[in-house]
């Protein structure tokens, strides 16, 4: 019989102790709550949990599985298991056991622990081997056997994990797994290793995988030879997945930032005029790029059809009459390169016509076309954004704010500005 004390708490409400003869009777109990109540225990002799790993029922021997006290011996017999969710009880179990192994103090349980782990990766549920992968990614204390069958897995959960992260792939693993066809989401990973070399890099290119290079060029720790950098730059108007991180790129030659300035889009034309490593001569032909880009620009064409633009005109006059024509709407709006909608918008806050408006941003002028943001009565903020992204005006031409962020410029300056265009269009 089994006394009514072994399963009830003491007065601080822990469990007493379980003796040893207890035990084993609980354990060859008929009983499947009894068995499964013992096998979750944390005070069980090692022999009794091993010998409920073969327990006839599944619910009990998950229990064995998931029980950290479980000797190493059952966990053994456990990753053999015909249950599916026994094995990966055991799984999940073994991922937070795997990072605290030390070969040298625990060398039998490093050795058993092993010897479970190449048995589950070889499991077919793809869960179990993610599992494992993920507790094993960023380990130096893993045999590579294991990480190298994981990282050849064919399930892209399996093997990325280790492919990205792994410190025990070397160059040779990875040129391997890239040359043996690879592609997708496993290359992808590879892509985002920290630190990859030129050789990698190339290879990855070789592969002519738009989306794994494009997560390459967003790696920012990638090797990449400036000879490839300049090969993706002249492929690159015909793959939009690569203009951002290209833009991003650092030490892209200046004959490649010429180029991208050609084709990338508008939005990303002021990311490319903000890298810190423009030369003058770089800067500059990034700003004339940008106005030959305004000057073709349907958008700024005097020559807008009527039905368009009174469309805009009763969107500008709505807003304003519901006083919501406002600085950052009109900064949004340019941000989704709306132009034709902001020289309508200043033109309307400024009390101009549109034509004014349209013409001192043709003008290519940044006084004057601070001076039709001041007008309006916008910031100097949004004079900047107007000046580099509607008037095309590169930087080291722009007008800035003085010290207290207020337009450097005399209000008679810009009077007489806003009425030279005035008069020139009447």
């Amino acid at each position: 019989m089994i006394k009514p004390t072994d399963s009830s708490k003491d007065s601080k409400g822990m469990q007493p102790a379980l003796a040893y003869e207890d035990a084993k009777e609980m354990a060859e109990s008929k009983d499947r709550n009894v068995r499964l109540s013992l096998a979750s225990r944390q005070d069980i002799q090692p022999e009794i949990l091993y010998y409920l790993a073969d327990d006839g029922d599944a619910n009990v021997r998950q229990a064995i599985a998931s029980n950290a006290l479980t000797p190493k011996q059952a966990d053994l017999l456990l990753a053999k298991d015909k249950d599916g969710q026994v094995r990966l009880e055991l799984a999940e179990k073994i991922s937070k056991l795997a990072p605290d192994l030390d070969q040298k103090s625990q060398r039998k349980a490093h050795d058993f622990v092993i010897k479970t782990l190449e048995i589950l990766i070889e499991d077919q549920q793809d869960k179990i081997r993610t599992v494992i992968s993920e507790a094993v990614k960023d380990l130096d204390t893993i045999p590579v056997s294991i990480v190298r069958r994981l990282a050849s897995d064919d399930v892209d959960s399996v093997a990325s994990p280790v492919l990205q992260s792994s410190p025990i792939l070397t160059d040779e693993d990875l040129l391997k797994i890239i040359w043996d066809g690879v592609r997708g989401s496993r290359l992808k990973a590879i892509s985002r290793r920290s630190n990859l070399g030129e050789k990698i890099t190339d290879a990855i290119v070789e592969t002519k995988d738009n989306d794994a290079i494009a997560s390459m060029l967003d790696n920012q720790s990638a090797q990449i030879r400036e000879e490839t950098l300049d090969q993706l730059v002249e492929q690159a108007p015909g793959v939009e997945v690569w203009h951002k991180p290209l833009v991003k790129r650092p030490k892209l030659s200046p004959l490649s930032l010429k180029r991208l300035a050609g084709f990338v889009a508008e939005t990303l034309l002021e990311n490319l005029l903000d890298r810190p490593d423009l030369d003058p001569e770089v800067s500059t032909a990034i700003g004339l790029e940008v106005r030959k880009r305004m000057e073709v620009d349907d958008v700024l064409d005097e020559n807008i059809s009527d039905e368009d633009e009174k469309a805009i005109e009763a969107e500008v006059e709505k807003l304003h009459k519901s006083r919501k024509l406002t600085e950052d709407r009109i900064t949004t709006r340019l941000h989704c390169g709306d132009r034709e909608f902001a020289i309508h918008a200043l033109a309307k806050v400024a009390e101009l016509p549109p034509l004014v408006a349209r013409r001192m941003i043709l003008s290519r002028a940044a006084k004057t076309v601070v001076a039709l943001v001041w007008k309006a009565g916008f910031s100097m903020e949004l004079a900047n954004i107007v000046q580099l992204r509607l008037a095309g005006i590169p930087p080291q031409q722009s007008i800035k704010a003085d010290e207290n962020g207020d337009v450097p410029i005399s209000d008679k300056e810009l009077e007489w500005q806003v009425t030279l265009y005035i008069d020139d269009a009447e």
